[in-house]
């Protein structure tokens, strides 16, 4: 009695759907992460001695030297911030916003975005630089 070799099975790994997956993928990517484009918002953070690392904001918001308030880069009022914000706190409670103010503004001129941040019911933490 002879003996039968088995015949390899023929393997056929469809390549052309991994371009598909890597470029879908990569605009994932680009559409999750935060690319936040200030454009020409000159920005001077305050200074102080001691200051500590943070984590990682969900969310940005920044006053500029006019008192303009940019939500994630784009310019928006004061009194939509707490509306922009809303959604985010009914889904996550720990819902972290870094807020840069510019360093020559007044409480007058601030303080009306730290209370609409405060409304929404976020995690607010204050940017600044360290200074030398």
């Amino acid at each position: 009695m002879a003996i039968r070799r088995r015949k390899k099975p023929n393997l056929v790994l469809p390549l052309s759907s991994m371009g598909d997956i890597a470029f879908l993928l990569i605009i994932f990517f680009m559409l999750a992460s935060n690319f936040m484009k200030t454009g020409n918002l000159e920005l001077e953070k305050p200074a102080a001695q001691d200051l500590e690392q943070q984590e990682a904001a969900k969310a940005s918001i920044m006053m500029d030297v006019d008192a303009n308030v940019w939500y994630e880069g784009q310019q928006v009022a004061v009194s939509e911030i707490e509306s922009l914000l809303k959604p985010f706190t009914e889904k996550d409670r720990e819902y972290l916003v870094h807020v840069s103010i510019h360093k020559d503004l007044l409480r007058k001129d601030y303080q009306p975005l730290i209370e609409a941040v405060s409304a929404a019911g976020v995690k607010l933490i204050l940017t600044g630089e360290k200074e030398d």
